[in-house]
């Protein structure tokens, strides 16, 4: 297949890129960041750094493409409010323009499972059946939730539209390599209620599979939450994975009442004084980790036939693999 690849210099994107290529797809791909994009992976992918926004431009360089993968976001979770509704938001509206204009058959959106936890609930074993919260106090989670909207109100039979909702993507170069294993170090980072809850997680390869079989179906106008399988302790898992990149696992733990109300109190510190960097905890950051969250993949299996090709356990020994 020829495919449009956007995000391609980021953690998921990076990954896509390879397992596009290994299987032998024709991959354009877009990047902001060309020193980040794997080399051995470029070698076989075109690269284009032209502007997503501008649908002219990029619907005449969509032309003759079977699908378009959008994996382009903004991921910051403090004080980039306006950033997230411009990139998460009306990019996503602008590349799906394009797409349509261009008669890109397929069109796979990245989403993200954060959209589907109501602040107000139990949110064990959620299904998308159920109907999305209210999130406009999670300025990333809600920007992601209206992004899924325009792209599931955008297609029909001709333009098919899939949106994945990975649950806490997890490999070598994500968020814990990224933020939370420096913070551990530095003794940064601790536990919520001791991390006791129950909490569904997504490996970057079996994402990629979910991705591979998206890309042979025929639903449309679909979402689908894609994971792990059974849902593991957050605690369990966390420390598996700093582990696994040799870093401090913490002792430290913060009663689940009192998170969401220190985070408002470090927002509020980071806010009105001179402090440098960013808050060590937002509110965002504790509805995303701080409360037990599982989802079914149950209609992935059904309608995409997915099934999560890795356990745990074999991520963890490839990301300690190539931690050395």
């Amino acid at each position: 297949m020829k495919i449009f690849l956007t995000g391609a210099s980021g953690f998921v994107g990076r990954h896509l890129l390879e397992s596009l290529t290994f299987a032998g797809h024709e991959v354009l791909c877009h990047f902001r960041a060309p020193s980040a994009v794997n080399t051995k992976s470029q070698q076989k992918a075109e690269v284009w750094s032209g502007n997503l926004n501008d649908v002219q431009e990029l619907s005449k360089k969509l032309q003759g493409f079977d699908a378009l993968i959008h994996c382009a976001a903004e991921m910051r979770l403090w004080n980039a409010e306006q950033a997230l509704l411009e990139t998460n938001v009306l990019m996503t509206k602008h590349v799906l323009v394009a797409a349509r204009l261009a008669g890109v058959k397929q069109f796979i959106y990245m989403s993200d499972a954060s959209i589907a936890k109501n602040p107000l609930g139990q949110n064990l074993n959620v299904s998308e059946s159920q109907p999305l919260p209210s999130l406009q106090k999670f300025p990333y989670s809600d920007s992601k939730s209206q992004a899924e909207r325009f792209v599931l109100n955008a297609g029909d039979e001709l333009f098919r539209t899939i949106s994945l909702r990975p649950a806490s993507i997890w490999g070598k170069g994500d968020v814990v390599d990224q933020i939370l294993g420096k913070a551990a170090d530095l003794n940064q980072f601790g536990w919520f209620a001791h991390g006791g809850y129950s909490f569904s997680t997504c490996y970057i390869k079996n994402l990629c599979e979910a991705v591979d079989k998206a890309l042979t179906s025929e639903v449309t106008r679909e979402s689908f939450f894609i994971s792990d399988g059974q849902p593991v302790q957050f605690r369990q898992w966390m420390t598996m994975r700093l582990n696994a990149g040799h870093y401090k696992v913490p002792t430290l733990s913060i009663p689940r009442f009192l998170a969401r109300p220190l985070a408002r109190f470090t927002e509020n510190g980071w806010k009105y004084l001179p402090l440098r960097g960013e808050p060590p905890l937002i509110r965002e950051m504790v509805h995303l980790m701080a409360h037990p969250f599982s989802v079914s993949i149950e209609k992935a299996r059904e309608q995409l036939a997915y099934e999560p090709l890795y356990k745990i356990e074999e991520g963890m020994l490839e990301i300690e693999k190539n931690s050395i």
